[in-house]
């Protein structure tokens, strides 16, 4: 069954392979990553890499079975050292998990994917066979250090021994053919935690002020080593999230605004909605002026189950003080009950009650 690739390419210049002779398959090697949000956080941090001249390669796998392409394959990639790069077709990268359901998800999207670009490369989808640079096929990080040289990493074998699955096992999965696809994955609004996609201008100070909780408490719970942090990154805030069957609509809405960095009087007005569409239009490009008119309403893409962002967040937030609540506070996730609470707004409106946030439902939503 075909699974899914989302593209995220990065704005960057790749030069020409010498060859199509591998595909190489790695796993992040970060054992304090390994979330709900591992995916999120080591896309984030490689983009950065990217645009900074450093380290990438073309894909990652992880989240329960989602795919995920930021460079373009059939050109040079940074993720395996200098003598394996200019000859590996594609590179994909493995995010770790604690999740067993996960986990599985993942390596079959794995497995389904390392085949798929072998076989757009031209070459076989054996594991590691051979020696040389002529040994064509897929290829651990391990091998590409222990028979090209030029890099010392050994991954992915520890980490999928960790998980139950040996080289040779990995070998035998690689050469089946027909690989079943990941069924949908628990979404992380049923998880009892909460989180706070990190934007510009957040530090992990102002995270804790915001959230009246400490530097101390947030590094601990999130693995930090210091309290630097990333655009784009999924910091755990609390281990428990707050219940709207426990919170009033107008304390709800005063978390928001506190999120938003403006006065908490905890009623849904203009003040707030123009915050919620700055935080859309500084998401999406447009002019930041707070109002939604047809120049945003361009720019803004469709949100649906899975999608992550702020302009996410902001969708949420307006569904909240719209009185169609979520189970919990807003947190940058389509999950399942942002999907049932999307479909309740779209039937009320008279839209097709598909949990799909495109242009007619923001019209309605935002305007």
């Amino acid at each position: 069954m075909t699974h899914t690739i989302e593209k995220q390419l990065l704005p960057i210049i790749q030069k020409k392979l010498l060859s199509n002779s591998f595909v190489i398959a790695h796993e992040s090697g970060n054992t304090k990553n390994s979330g709900p949000f591992s995916l999120e956080n080591e896309i984030a941090y490689m983009k950065k890499q990217a645009l900074a001249n450093g380290a990438f390669t073309s894909h990652w796998v992880g989240g329960g079975g989602r795919i995920i392409q930021i460079a373009q394959t059939g050109k040079i990639q940074f993720g395996a050292g200098k003598l394996a790069n200019p000859h590996a077709y594609a590179q994909v990268e493995l995010a770790r998990t604690t999740n067993l359901t996960w986990f599985q998800r993942d390596y079959q999207a794995y497995i389904w994917l390392l085949q798929k670009l072998a076989a757009e490369a031209g070459i076989p989808h054996t594991l590691n066979s051979g020696t040389t640079l002529s040994s064509k096929g897929i290829k651990t990080h391990h091998w590409i250090s222990r028979h090209l040289g030029g890099t010392t990493h050994t991954d992915p074998d520890t980490y999928l021994l960790q998980q139950n699955i040996s080289l040779a096992q990995f070998s035998k999965d690689l050469a089946k053919t027909n690989q079943t696809a990941p069924t949908p994955i628990p979404t992380v609004s049923k998880l009892n935690q909460l989180y706070h996609l990190v934007v510009k201008g957040d530090s992990l100070w102002s995270i804790a002020k915001t959230y009246h909780t400490t530097l101390t408490w947030l590094k601990m719970i999130n693995n930090l080593s210091s309290e630097t942090i990333l655009i784009g990154q999924n910091l755990i805030i609390s281990m428990e999230q707050p219940k709207a069957t426990t919170l009033s609509q107008n304390d709800l809405i005063k978390l928001v605004q506190k999120k938003l960095k403006i006065e908490q009087d905890g009623l849904f007005g203009p003040l707030t909605k123009q915050a919620l569409i700055k935080l859309i239009q500084q998401n999406n490009g447009s002019t930041i002026d707070g109002y939604w008119g047809p120049k945003t309403a361009s720019k803004m893409r469709i949100l649906k189950n899975r999608s992550t962002g702020q302009d996410v967040y902001a969708v949420q937030a307006f569904l909240l003080g719209k009185r169609y609540p979520l189970i919990g506070m807003p947190d940058s996730y389509f999950g399942l009950n942002t999907t049932q609470a999307v479909k309740k707004f779209q039937t009320t409106c008279g839209l097709l009650s598909d949990g799909i946030v495109g242009p007619k439902a923001c019209q309605k939503l935002f305007s």
